[in-house]
């Protein structure tokens, strides 16, 4: 669904923290005015403006603090979380750019001088990993230490855990479940700071964090529901088919391999793309690599490539084709609720649903209820009722 600017790329980026008003980490008037100062296809200048706008609000947000204004400090500092968020979203493909690198900070910096304003007890944890550390935070609904539902949420393909709580985490924890946020490989500070590129056995670091999160106060060890969004909608079943710990998943939108999405893509090619693909045929590798011509086309293809520690762009393809669920979507045994709004371009929701064997259900929601595109687009509020009602019923809770 469009808002308001001519360049899709910049206004699908716009989308995302205009959504963010829902978990007041975002004020609607600036954000409009921030991303209307942009020229189209401008990426320097997309920095320039967000992080200017994050400047002030952080500022804001420091002062109010300091005079007490707890309300204004608290609104402040997420905007200004959200903006650098936003700063740095079309630098990705060059991770050693100092502009990405200070606004990833400045990001997460303003996030957590926020946490103690939220109202919730929240503990930040480093996580051990692959000789790094995988960044997470626990939200707890109430710090009476009664064994509560808790939903824990892998980060999507460009998120951070710090943006998991603006995403998804403000949905949960009125409602009484415990909110878990981290980010593994190739997601924020462990691509950005410890170079730790996506791996397809997402289970493997996702043991790490569902064993730490078992061990918590005011977890119950077996309400442990699952909400991949995004890329999450790959991470969150390849998980759960490799652990029964799970009570349920949310898969949003269900994705399944990349094996097919590239065959898509490989029509302009010529014939036999995948089995050239695979061999690493240095004709058709050169020609993928004109794919980086121009600047959004670097961007684009860039930052996904180095998310999957890849410098070329064969050699990205031939890593998403290890990606997939195929032979594993019947190993998931909870309950799943399977999500897509119409016309998002990375669900293949209709094909998990198939493949799978649990207790499972398929919603869309659609353009006309305002639900549509990515993620469900605007409809924020529609995905987060629908999901959390289910929830509640397949825990057997009321209210």
């Amino acid at each position: 669904m469009k808002a308001l600017l001519e360049d899709p790329d910049l206004d699908a980026q716009l989308s995302r923290t205009l959504i963010a008003i829902a978990a007041e980490a975002a004020d609607l008037g600036e954000a409009l005015a921030t991303a209307g100062r942009v020229p189209a296809g401008d990426y320097d200048a997309w920095y320039r403006e967000w992080s200017a706008t994050a400047e002030t609000a952080r500022s804001v947000g420091d002062q109010a603090l300091a005079r007490g204004q707890v309300m204004t400090a608290r609104k402040a500092l997420l905007r200004a979380s959200e903006y650098w968020r936003q700063s740095f979203f079309f630098l990705r493909h060059d991770l050693d750019d100092e502009r990405l690198q200070h606004a990833w900070r400045q990001h997460r910096s303003a996030f957590r001088a926020a946490l103690p304003l939220l109202g919730w007890r929240v503990v930040t944890v480093e996580l051990p990993f692959d000789g790094a550390t995988m960044t997470g935070y626990l939200f707890r609904a109430a710090d009476d230490g009664v064994p509560r539902p808790t939903v824990l949420a892998p980060c999507g393909f460009d998120s951070t855990a710090e943006a998991g709580y603006v995403a998804t985490g403000y949905m949960a924890l009125p409602r009484g479940y415990n909110f878990f946020v981290f980010e593994g490989p190739g997601q924020g500070g462990m691509l950005y700071e410890h170079r730790k590129p996506f791996r397809p056995d997402f289970e493997v670091p996702f043991r790490v964090a569902f064993d730490w999160l078992v061990t918590q106060d005011g977890v119950h060890p077996q309400a442990v529901t699952v909400i991949g969004r995004s890329f999450g909608g790959y991470l969150g079943p390849r998980a759960a088919a490799f652990d029964t710990r799970v009570a349920a998943l949310v898969a949003d939108p269900g994705q399944f391999d990349f094996a097919s999405r590239i065959g898509n893509f490989a029509k302009g090619f010529g014939d036999n793309f995948l089995a050239r693909l695979t061999a690493a045929d240095p004709e058709l590798d050169a020609q993928l690599e004109k794919l980086l011509e121009g600047s959004r086309n670097r961007e684009w293809y860039g930052s996904r490539m180095a998310a999957m520690g890849r410098s070329k762009v064969g050699d990205f393809m031939r890593r998403q084709l290890l990606f997939g669920l195929d032979g594993l979507a019947e190993d998931i045994r909870c309950p799943t609720l399977v999500t897509e709004g119409e016309g998002d371009f990375a669900s293949q929701s209709q094909v998990l649903y198939d493949e799978l064997t649990c207790p499972k259900r398929l919603k869309t929601f659609t353009v006309a209820e305002g639900g549509g595109g990515h993620c469900e687009g605007y409809g924020a509020t529609l995905f987060e009722g629908y999901v959390f009602d289910w929830l509640d019923g397949v825990l057997g809770r009321r209210g």
